[in-house]
């Protein structure tokens, strides 16, 4: 495969910050083996877009002294500029986002590459829109006829009465709509519970899920896009560790005591092809491309429901992902490679 001058992604404006450096320096690691001459963007956390340079070391944060970088539409380039020197003009072959959550996996960076006419790695601009909405994708999917856990999406706080009528007694989880790493879940289980958790939501995305608790096994599985296939992973499991009720942001990475990650999980293969198929068609029913990681709930009466979608996981080294690709025969190189030749092969979004 031939060289290809790839802009790689990071940081952002958004809560996953810290986890888009985190799978940012996996990547670049990748990009630079597969022979790719790979220019960093770090997007600082007011949105401003810095020039990192085409290191062979990847940094450990957004230098925020660094040149601006600014994309005009219709050209294929970044422009920045240094003190007292003209600006430079690299033209990329392609934009490789290693970025999560709002402004990045949510059709933003979608939108602006496509008017700047870069291929990007990933889902486009209505798929990554569809995904990272949590009521949306519910929709969607539940018109499908997949099973998804009962939901409250609102603008406003429905009161405590209204959600236990609606969703039934018992724990209830309280989320963004609009969030990832699981940032700003909560678990509640009474009223005042739900005001603090829903106060803090809000915080982080004007509309808010309450979703009834489905008591299960968490499974997961990738996806992958690669020489025209659609490919499914084994699936996976995450074991939360004794500390966590549910895997939640400390349980991935805050905390000393790791959960466990099993690849591949020890379900039946019949359940497993069946999580295979049920994530090949939900990758296809919310039109997303390239890759993605579905998560689901899996009941004692081996009923698959599905939690959510993750149309640019993480590759960090608590990553679910890479690792569930990785055993289903993709290194983490292979994945990459993968993902540049579609994005390079994929009709230009116009």
């Amino acid at each position: 495969m031939r060289q290809n001058v790839i802009a790689l992604i990071f940081g952002g404006r958004s809560t996953e910050h810290a986890v888009s450096l985190m799978s940012a320096r996996s990547l670049h690691q990748a990009l630079c083996t597969l022979g790719h001459s790979v220019h960093c963007v770090g997007i600082d956390s007011s949105g401003a877009w810095h020039y990192q340079g085409s290191p062979c070391t990847f940094p450990d944060k957004v230098d925020t002294s660094a040149p601006l970088v600014t994309l005009q539409p219709g050209r294929r380039s970044f422009i920045f500029s240094r003190p007292e020197s003209a600006p430079v003009e690299i033209t990329v072959d392609m934009i490789f986002p290693a970025l999560h959550g709002l402004y990045g996996e949510d059709g933003a960076l979608q939108g602006l590459s496509a008017m700047c006419g870069i291929p990007c790695v990933g889902s486009g601009i209505l798929g990554s829109a569809v995904a990272m909405d949590k009521d949306v994708t519910k929709r969607l999917v539940g018109a499908a006829g997949i099973a998804v856990a009962p939901w409250i999406a609102s603008f406003e706080m429905p009161t405590w009465e209204h959600v236990v009528a609606s969703l039934g007694g018992g724990a209830l989880f309280v989320k963004p709509a609009c969030s990832g790493s699981s940032i700003g879940v909560a678990r509640v289980t009474c009223e005042s519970e739900y005001r603090e958790a829903y106060a803090i939501a809000q915080r982080l995305d004007q509309k808010v899920l309450v979703e009834k608790e489905i008591k299960g096994r968490e499974i997961e599985c990738g996806i992958l896009e690669c020489n025209g296939q659609v490919i499914a992973s084994q699936p996976g499991e995450v074991l939360p560790s004794k500390d966590h009720v549910f895997y939640s942001y400390d349980a991935k990475y805050a905390t000393q005591e790791d959960s466990t990650l099993l690849v591949p999980s020890a379900i039946s293969p019949t359940l497993a092809l069946h999580v295979q198929n049920l994530s090949l068609d939900i990758f296809r029913c919310l039109e997303l491309k390239g890759l993605a990681r579905i998560d689901f709930f899996l009941r004692d009466d081996d009923e698959v429901i599905l939690n959510e979608v993750n149309t640019l996981p993480g590759f960090t080294n608590a990553s679910m992902y890479p690792k569930m690709l990785e055993f289903s025969g993709y290194s983490l190189e292979l994945i990459v490679d993968a993902l540049v030749r579609t994005a390079l092969t994929a009709p230009l979004e116009t």
